[in-house]
């Protein structure tokens, strides 16, 4: 009788180990300048999150090292609804490189496959773009000053340091009226030219003394495109009434 209990208390034993849930874990740990999942016979469905800090020049490197499974990558920037990257991996030796703006970002891992077993790193490093990429002076910075034809004068000025270009154009009809237009846009290397959507233009009166008697704004979002030659001159093309037609503005100062 003891011989049976003995055999039967070994049968439940092992009924029970064989029985016994895999051990599981889905979870975030920092790491120096990054993250790491750490994925065991995870089910689908579940997430796990941290945050993370993005530098300027800092590229972040994703890479995935699955062995069954899968788990999806989401980083939200503060403040935005879009993610800036949202992708699934589920393979060993996976790498992707991201190039993302500065600041802060929400990061979420959801395993999408069951039994997901694996290790995921999110690493920051410095990126190896030659400095003249990343501190390139804005090409307009050649072209900037007023250019001039009779009445009429334009002010180019960096609006950044990459290529974007602000225009003032000032047009005297007398004394005491004069029409401004304001826009900008961004330098084009290849045609040297600038197309831009946001012309104002506002026409303005002037006391004896000076200052504005009164200012109406004929009209906004005027399109167009400025032109710079290799000679020092600057044409406009106006399409929304044509003002500078057949004028060319030669550089003043």
């Amino acid at each position: 009788m003891n011989r049976i209990k003995t055999a039967l208390c070994l049968v439940m034993a092992l009924g029970l180990g064989a029985c016994a849930p895999k051990s599981t874990r889905f979870g975030v740990d920092l790491i120096d300048d990054g993250l790491q999942l750490t994925a065991e016979n995870e089910i689908k469905g579940t997430g796990a999150g941290s945050g993370i800090d993005v530098s300027a020049g800092d590229e972040v490197v994703v890479t995935a090292n699955m062995e069954s499974g899968a788990v999806t990558v989401r980083m939200v920037a503060d403040g935005a609804e879009d993610p800036s990257v949202e992708w699934t991996f589920d393979g060993k030796d996976q790498e992707i490189s991201y190039d993302l703006e500065p600041g802060n970002y929400m990061v979420g891992f959801t395993s999408a496959k069951d039994n997901t077993t694996g290790i995921i790193t999110i690493k920051k490093k410095k990126s190896e773009k030659p400095a003249e990429e990343e501190n390139g002076q804005n090409p307009i910075m050649n072209f900037v000053g007023t250019y001039a034809n009779d009445r009429c004068s334009i002010e180019v000025q960096a609006a950044d340091n990459k290529t974007g270009v602000n225009f003032t154009v000032m047009w005297g009809s007398s004394a005491a009226e004069t029409s401004e237009w304001a826009m900008s846009g961004n330098f084009d290397e290849s045609t040297m030219s600038v197309t831009y959507t946001d012309g104002l233009r506002k026409d303005m009166v002037f006391n004896e003394d000076g200052t504005t008697k009164s200012e109406t704004i004929v009209y906004q979002n005027g399109k167009g495109t400025f032109t710079f030659g290799k000679d020092n001159t600057l044409t406009w093309k106006d399409e929304q009434e044509h003002a500078a037609d057949d004028m060319v503005f030669t550089w003043a100062k």
